[in-house]
Parts: C-alpha cells; structure tokens; sequence
C-alpha cells in the first residue's frame, strides 16, 4: 500500500480488505462532487477543492506508514551518500544515474501536485508481489549490464547493494557493473539467488549469467559431467567448489531456514511455489554434495 506520483495523477494503492479503504471511499463520495467509481478504482477530478484532496493524501501517506519508510529510505541514503571511512569506494565517473539521485515522493513533494487528478486503485490481497526477472548482458570488455524486464526502485537499490564491490552506475531498469576486477565472475555466480524483498521477487535468469551475457561459460571441457553438476550444486548453496564440507554445511542450514515454504505460508501462491522450488534445489545440492564427498 502506498501513494506514489505518476505521470497524469496521484495514486493510492490500498488492499481491498484494508479498513482504510473503506473510510476512504466514504470521504470521498461525501466531501467529492467529481468522484467516479470504476470497477477497481476512484477518480476524483475536483480541481477546486484541492484542500480536501491535500487532506486525503496526508491521510493515505500516515495510515500506510509511508512516512517511517522515507525516513529509513532517507538514512539509507545519507550512509551511502556519506558512507564510513571503511566503506569499500564504488566508482561513480560513469554518466550513468545512481540508484539514489531518483526524486523521493515524500508527503512534501506529493502535496506539491495534488492538482491532479487522485486516483484510488483497489487491489487484491498480496497482489502488489512483483515479479522483477534479472539477466546479465555483455556490453564491452569491461562492462557488464543487468537488466531487469520492468523497471522497480526497490529491485534497483537492492541490486546495486548486493553488487556493490562492482557498482559503475545505474539507469531505471538497468545496472552496470565492472567486471575487471579479480574474481568477477566467481563472485557474482555465488551471489545470485531468488530472494524476496518487501514486496518484489527478484528472480535471476541463471543461464545469462552461467553465459557470460554471450561470452561464453567457463572453460570446464575438461571436466566430467558429474563434476559439472558438483560444481552447480556448490553455487546452489553459495559457496565456492574447493570451500571445505563445514562452510558447505553451514550455508546449507543458512540457506534452507532462510527458503523453508514455512516462512510464506499463507502468502500469494507465487512466492510459495518459488520458497519450494529453492528449497528444493537447496536440499538436493547439499545432499549431492555430501555423498560424494562420502564416496571420495
């Protein structure tokens, strides 16, 4: 649930079974004379009463706990803008747009255009999960893109985070990375997995980056193919293929606490079945990894 500005009105996103939504519609058809009900949504288009709409926003923006979150979006940016003296550089020579130059809609910029039209948009319980598809494109030698198939700010600051020992810049769906330094790939391939956060599912097309983005995979020729699926089995679980069975194990009890489909029960039947899918992968890596290294 939230209030956002986008290009033509105001949006008010609210669950269908949340009690603000109620009052809301309420408010609206006794203190709005241009107030439309749709099948899903509220106009209201009175130009002139633009107090009350003033009003209907504030009230959206606190009953959501919009305000808690900008102030916690606004800290997170105030360490990244004036981070530790500890913390790794990250270059930023690039022109590409950081992750945190975006306007922030906090209540003050939104009261700015309450002018426009407010449009209430009523949506169905845990559908406001988004489902944000990664993939890793090969620019030059010494770039590389992700890209994501819908642009989504949540998705985009915590991307740049979780590759930030190789953040270059950033626009809206996509994020550059310098894939010069040491270990690049090694890394970024122990450091892809399904995850959820808030209330996006950031899904990491596997194969591009096993790829390269098109430049080819590793050179494992020279492996077998059960060593072939070995190693597969050790990025599963996040580790590196030479880490001793204890870090192996240890990540493995991390990783199945983490992706039990316990933890989502109850939820939209997406992100159950993706808890399960991984959960799955995470039990079957470790156990082939456990009796190999039995048999050996």
């Amino acid at each position: 649930m939230n209030v956002t500005l986008l290009e033509k009105y105001i949006q008010i996103t609210v669950e269908e079974d949340n009690e603000f939504l109620h009052k809301a519609l309420a408010y609206a058809e006794k203190y709005f004379s241009k107030s439309y009900r749709l099948s899903r949504t509220v106009l209201i288009l009175d130009d002139g009463e633009r107090f009350k709409k003033d009003y209907l926003v504030n009230w959206a923006y606190h009953a959501f706990g919009q305000d808690e979150k900008h102030q916690k979006l606004h800290n997170l940016i105030e360490n990244l803008q004036n981070p530790p003296k500890d913390t790794p550089h990250l270059d930023t020579t690039d022109s590409m747009q950081s992750p945190i130059e975006e306007p922030l809609q906090d209540l003050k910029y939104l009261l700015d255009f309450t002018y426009l039209p407010i449009r209430i948009k009523i949506v169905g319980k845990n559908s406001l999960i988004e489902r944000v598809k990664i993939s890793l494109r090969l620019l030059n030698t010494k770039r590389v893109m992700l890209k994501m198939d819908k642009a989504n700010s949540v998705a985009r600051r915590y991307i740049a985070h979780i590759f930030e020992d190789y953040y270059v810049g950033c626009d809206r769906d996509e994020i550059y990375l310098d894939s010069t330094k040491p270990y690049f790939w090694e890394s970024i391939m122990n450091l892809i997995s399904f995850k959820v956060i808030h209330n996006v599912i950031l899904d990491f097309d596997y194969d591009s980056f096993k790829n390269r983005g098109g430049l080819g995979s590793f050179d494992d020729s020279f492996l077998t193919d059960e060593e072939r699926v070995l190693r597969g089995c050790y990025m599963t679980l996040e580790c590196h293929y030479q880490d001793d069975f204890e870090l192996v194990k240890k990540n493995y009890l991390k990783l199945a606490k983490e992706y039990h489909p316990d933890n989502v029960f109850g939820q939209d039947e997406q992100v159950i079945e993706s808890y399960s899918d991984r959960f799955r992968r995470i039990q079957e890596a470790y156990e082939k990894i456990k009796n190999y290294l039995r048999a050996s």
